[in-house]
């Protein structure tokens, strides 16, 4: 593919308007303001933060913006709030003639004439609580012949589980071991590792695994026959690894820098986010990459091109040790090092967060469901949860055998697959 996303918008507005432009972009909709590069400023116009691109708005002397159809879509989470946040403002809203299955929309023109769309996708109904099992079972377990379980994966196609190990328990060298899943409780594929295992993950376009160890070592593997493709050192101790939905990005915590690379290792950018060292990364469905580090915060960076939101996300008195974004909506679950485990809606509160109930406590890992629908939770005693986003309620919880230190749900979102400390891989039926 050789368009991977889009980099910018660019519109029109009369020559001198700025401020105009600035008031409707700016006061009405709350886009930050960006500086344009020094050689560009003289072209006058303005230039604003979009979360996952750019907006660039030049000048010409008779754009003749009121009649053309030419347009922005700019993708809300609550199209009543825009509205009335444009009515507030004395704006006019044209209603959406072609109504599209799933989206709600209407149109607007700024305060230079560019028609504005504004675009909310529709939640489908969520599905009754009743479809979680109240006591989920082991279908199928896997068990690793070294180390202790660190983290697990599963490819996006659902043929592949990999796990992870540490050495740290004393219980043999680490080590990577590859299963079919679903097929075979025996291993396919066992790769020895001369550190610890931190991090692991499938790419999403399913092409390859990619595993961070403890002494900052970065390794892929083909996806199949599972033979080393590329490697990279990173600092040692070094935390944190994520790829962007469409698989063509990989983030590295780097020490306390990130490194951002296309496939192949390919180093694309270094991120400075000013957290201290880096401990753990989430992409959004957007592709906004969230960082968070020693410092009691959670950044919010856009990639391509690079640059820092204009919110980070606070209300959490101790560092984040691991973070998930949700599939489909704008939620991003944390677990912070005290074992809590919170949530922000990122486009509503970035200083709000809820924290789940107390009974859900010392949580070691968490694990959106792909289908949105439950976020799972689990920890040191053994206990699993799975709470349900939208009723902020838990609608499952049982004894998984074992204090759980990993968790990954298979792809159709009712298996969950918990990593734990006894060396085991349980895959349980939630529903």
């Amino acid at each position: 593919m050789l368009i991977t996303s889009i980099d910018h918008v660019h519109i029109t507005a009369p020559t001198g308007s700025e401020d105009k432009v600035r008031a409707f972009y700016g006061d009405v909709l709350g886009l930050t303001e960006i500086p344009k590069p020094p050689q560009l400023e003289e072209r006058g116009g303005v230039w604003f933060d979009c979360g996952n691109l750019q907006l660039h708005v030049g000048v010409e002397s008779a754009p003749g913006n009121a009649y053309s159809r030419r347009h922005v879509a700019f993708r809300v989470a609550n199209l009543d709030k825009i509205r009335d946040v444009l009515a507030g403002h004395g704006i006019d809203v044209e209603e959406d003639s072609a109504p599209l299955e799933g989206l709600r929309r209407f149109y607007c023109r700024d305060s230079v004439g560019n028609r504005i769309e504004f675009v909310e996708v529709v939640v489908e109904k969520k599905a009754e609580s009743s479809q979680w099992l109240a006591t989920p079972q082991v279908v199928t377990e896997y068990a690793v012949r070294r180390g202790d379980i660190e983290r697990v994966a599963i490819s996006a196609d659902g043929k592949w589980l990999a796990a992870g190990t540490s050495a740290e328990g004393g219980a043999g060298a680490p080590g990577l071991t590859i299963w079919r899943y679903d097929t075979s409780a025996e291993p396919e594929v066992e790769i020895e590792l001369a550190a610890s295992l931190w991090e692991l993950a499938f790419s999403p376009t399913g092409r390859e695994l990619v595993a961070l160890t403890a002494d900052g070592s970065v390794e892929t593997w083909r996806a199949g026959d599972f033979e080393s493709e590329q490697y990279a050192e990173m600092p040692e101790g070094s935390a944190g690894l994520a790829y962007s939905p469409n698989g063509q990005l990989l983030a590295i915590g780097c020490g306390n820098t990130v490194k951002v690379f296309r496939p192949g290792l390919d180093e694309l950018h270094t991120i400075r986010p000013g957290l201290g060292d880096i401990e753990t990364l989430a992409f959004d469905a957007e592709g906004t990459l969230a960082v968070s580090g020693e410092a009691a915060r959670i950044q919010l960076w856009q990639v391509r091109p690079v640059q820092l939101s204009g919110w980070e996300l606070l209300g959490h008195e101790s560092p984040v040790a691991h973070m998930a974004f949700n599939p489909h909506h704008p939620l991003l679950a944390a677990i912070t090092e005290a074992g809590a485990v919170m949530m922000w809606n990122v486009n509503d509160g970035p200083e709000s967060p809820i924290t789940l109930p107390d009974e859900i406590a010392d949580v070691n890992a968490l694990a959106f469901s792909p289908d949105g629908a439950a976020l799972a939770c689990a920890g040191q005693a053994g206990r699993v949860w799975l709470w349900d986003p939208q009723a902020e309620s838990v609608v499952a919880q049982w004894d998984a055998g074992s204090p759980v230190v990993a968790l990954a749900f298979a792809p159709d979102s009712a298996h969950l697959l918990t990593g734990g400390d006894d060396g085991r891989v349980r895959a349980w039926q939630v529903k």
